[in-house]
């Protein structure tokens, strides 16, 4: 049976192959890799039918796809004639070795420039840093330099840049921005700046409801940035009455601290939005919060500022602070039990305790409080805490409390005054003082003594911001001291000081900076006043001695000190000691002021320098 059918099928091959119209061929290799059976390997001249050579070829190229032949590696083309593979290879390898700038290290090198003084250089750098290298803290680090430099505008900018950057502000970021501006006492000088106040302030609120939002226990949800809020709406003339009374965004001791400080510092205790019930409201608000939480504690800022502010209010008011200084500080009323206090009493809060005495029209309250704070123990807060600010209230009220005997208790506490000065810990210890101006300024004061005066001084070289010029107040602590060792050659080292630093320098009461803090002025103005006055003693004192004859040529020139110093004293006399412009000094009024004499040896050279520099 199968040899018929094999038959069958030659004689149909064949019958097709005669009578194809189209010729097929079949190649060597074909053949040899597909065979035919032994039946058709006589017919190898003859073509096959098309459809058996196709099955032929597609089981062929299965076996030829299981083999895997090697590929040659490709020889990177490069289109420019100077980049060689072996080149290319020494660029990959040297990239290798690079470390990527850190975002910690760059916001260290804008902290340098801004250092410096090179604040438009590091607003450069970071705006040409690489992306990987910028983030919110980065920017926050610059935004605070240029707030530390006054430039509020500047740093608005760096804050609007930063978010268009695509970094996303955080609550330090908007603390940050309220610090700045809470630097700002007048701000009818700085409009746009109170209104960018204000924006900021809506921009905090909408990023606490958001994160509120995802997440109500987020340690994000801080309502730290709200205390400088305060301080800028309370120096605008502003009221802020949005606290909210539970939750992650309730107020802490530090938003209660700023709002009493504001009320404290109120023009005008008559305005009628400055209710005469704020100070009480908040502080019973304060207490409450620190019985439902343990982590809200009252602490002496806190008590010392409701203190302050109780103080522009009505009985009521001082009766609420009077309360407060009892069970917080330890100062008893005649008439009430003892009590230790639980706070270490301060001289920011025994001064707020006093004037709230003097203000409440209680004066005998605040003799009673001084005797109190003279026989307390040192760990409570005793007689080491008294300065100035107090021993003036003290007088006022033994001045207001109109009794027979206040004259000689007033010369009594005067005379105490003295002793106490004179028995206070080193008050005349001059080689102490000498020692503290050469860590401050790098100079050796060994070389303004007698028989030891160098031509010139000796100047430590250290880093860059490490040496300190003095300033008024520096120098009228040490003129002071000088003058209280009654050591005539002590005075003459300090008189050397003072040429050789100039006078001139030392007494300006201005300066060119315009945004300069009122306090700041005042301070400057009496310090000023002091060091004249004790320029003045001095030299009166040194040229009784023995000095006209070892140092004639030095005492006239100290004499000139002392008439430089008179006059600054008749003209602060006639200002109040607070100047409001920048004034010129004719050259009639003393020969002090002429350059060669009052610029001090230091500052000529200095300026010698800079015209041989120049020229």
């Amino acid at each position: 049976m199968l040899r018929q059918t094999h038959a069958h099928v030659l004689d149909a091959v064949h019958s097709l192959t005669k009578n194809s119209t189209r010729s097929f061929s079949v190649t060597a290799s074909s053949a040899q890799k597909h065979r035919l059976p032994s039946e058709l390997e006589h017919s190898e001249g003859q073509q096959l039918p098309r459809w058996l050579r196709r099955q032929n070829l597609q089981k062929g190229k299965a076996r030829e796809e299981k083999l895997k032949l090697p590929i040659a590696k490709e020889v990177p083309i490069f289109r420019s004639k100077h980049l060689t593979p072996a080149a290319a290879k020494v660029n990959d390898s040297s990239k290798e070795g690079l470390k990527l700038l850190e975002p910690h290290v760059l916001s260290q090198r804008l902290k340098k420039l801004c250092d410096r003084g090179k604040l438009d250089a590091a607003v450069a750098l970071l705006n040409n840093s690489p992306l990987d290298a910028q983030n919110t803290p980065v920017w926050n680090t610059l935004i605070w330099e240029t707030m530390k430099a006054k430039r509020y505008k500047l740093a608005y900018s760096l804050y609007v840049d930063m978010k268009r950057r695509g970094h996303i502000p955080t609550a330090r970021t908007y603390q940050t921005m309220l610090n700045g501006l809470a630097r700002i006492e007048d701000f009818s000088r700085h409009t746009q700046q109170l209104k960018n106040a204000h924006s900021i302030y809506e921009s905090f609120t909408h990023h606490l409801k958001s994160v509120k939002r995802v997440n109500p226990a987020d340690p994000e949800l801080s309502v730290d940035p709200l205390a400088s809020y305060i301080k800028i709406l309370g120096d605008a003339k502003y009221v802020f009455y949005s606290l909210d009374p539970d939750g992650p965004l309730t107020a802490n001791p530090l938003i209660y601290t700023s709002l009493f400080q504001v009320l404290a510092l109120r023009p005008d205790a008559t305005i009628p939005t400055f209710r005469q019930a704020d100070a009480r409201l908040l502080w019973n608000q304060a207490v409450k919060a620190s019985k439902r939480n343990s982590n809200f504690v009252i602490d002496a800022h806190l008590a010392t500022s409701a203190i302050a502010a109780l103080a522009r209010g009505q009985t009521s008011d001082h009766d609420l602070g009077f309360q407060i200084a009892r069970d917080f500080f330890g100062l008893c009323p005649p008439g009430t039990s003892r009590v230790n206090g639980s706070l270490f009493l301060s001289p920011q809060s025994l001064s707020a305790i006093l004037r709230l005495c003097n203000t409440s029209n209680n004066h005998d309250l605040c003799i009673e409080f001084f005797g109190q704070v003279k026989r307390r123990p040192t760990k409570m807060g005793s007689v080491e805490i008294l300065d100035r600010r107090h021993m003036e209230e003290v007088l006022r009220a033994y001045q207001a409390s109109n009794v027979p005997a206040s004259g000689y208790q007033s010369l009594q506490t005067l005379e105490w005054m003295l002793r106490q000065e004179l028995t206070g810990p080193n008050g005349t210890d001059w080689n102490s003082a000498t020692r503290t101006f050469d860590l401050m300024t790098g100079y050796r004061s060994h070389d303004f003594m007698d028989g030891a005066v160098a031509e010139e001084p000796r100047l430590d070289r250290r880093g860059k911001g490490r040496n300190f010029l003095p300033t008024s107040e520096t120098m009228s602590n040490l003129v002071r001291t000088a003058y209280a060792t009654r050591n005539r050659a002590h005075m003459r080292q300090c008189l050397r000081m003072l040429d050789y630093l100039g006078l001139d320098t030392l007494l300006t009461q201005t300066s060119e900076n315009a945004d300069e803090s009122r306090k700041t002025v005042k301070n400057r103005g009496f310090y000023v006043a002091k060091l004249a006055q004790g320029i003045v003693e001095m030299v009166s004192y040194v040229s009784t001695g023995p000095t006209d004859q070892k140092f004639p040529e030095q005492l006239e020139m100290w004499r000139r000190l002392s008439d430089r110093a008179k006059m600054e004293l008749r003209e602060s006399g006639e200002a109040a000691l607070i100047p409001t412009s920048k004034r010129a000094i004719s050259e009639t009024d003393s020969p002090l002021v002429k350059p060669r004499i009052t610029r001090g040896r230091r500052e000529h050279r200095i300026n010698v320098a800079t015209m041989a520099a120049s020229g």
